[in-house]
């Protein structure tokens, strides 16, 4: 399997993630699952701003899913995320491949509603992000 290619591949894989997210929420109540995918949008998401404004990152290994140094990568800060919950600071802070390990969400701070739908608001605010820089360039 190749790696999205352009910043749109990464927008698209980021929306199919997004989906799967979804697509858990109601017959999986309280598991990793849907946060586990919903990192993976974000990651996605992070990836095409990244590729968008021709900026390097890792595609492989640990440093391929460091949400954190992507963030920072693209230039936004912790105060982008306007937070009120923590919930979105997750995605930065505490989301990791390893949770694909955990069986359910009782080890985390936020529901999994709250976070998927954290992850939908990041995915959006990048997103609108890539949109200004795509007429800016």
């Amino acid at each position: 399997m190749n790696d999205p290619q352009s910043f749109q591949d990464w927008i698209d894989t980021a929306k199919e993630r997004a989906g799967d997210a979804d697509a858990m929420l109601p017959a999986r109540n309280n598991s990793v699952g849907p946060a586990y995918m919903a990192g993976y949008a974000v990651e996605c998401m992070l990836k095409a701003y990244l590729k968008k404004t021709n900026r390097p990152f890792p595609t492989r290994g640990k440093g391929g899913h460091n949400l954190r140094g992507f963030w920072r990568a693209a230039g936004f800060r912790s105060s982008d995320l306007n937070d009120r919950t923590g919930a979105k600071t997750f995605f930065l802070e505490d989301w990791d491949t390893a949770l694909r390990y955990q069986s359910n969400i009782d080890e985390l701070t936020h529901s999994t509603e709250e976070l998927v739908a954290a992850a939908k608001q990041l995915t959006g605010w990048i997103n609108k992000n890539i949109q200004r820089n795509r007429r800016i360039l």
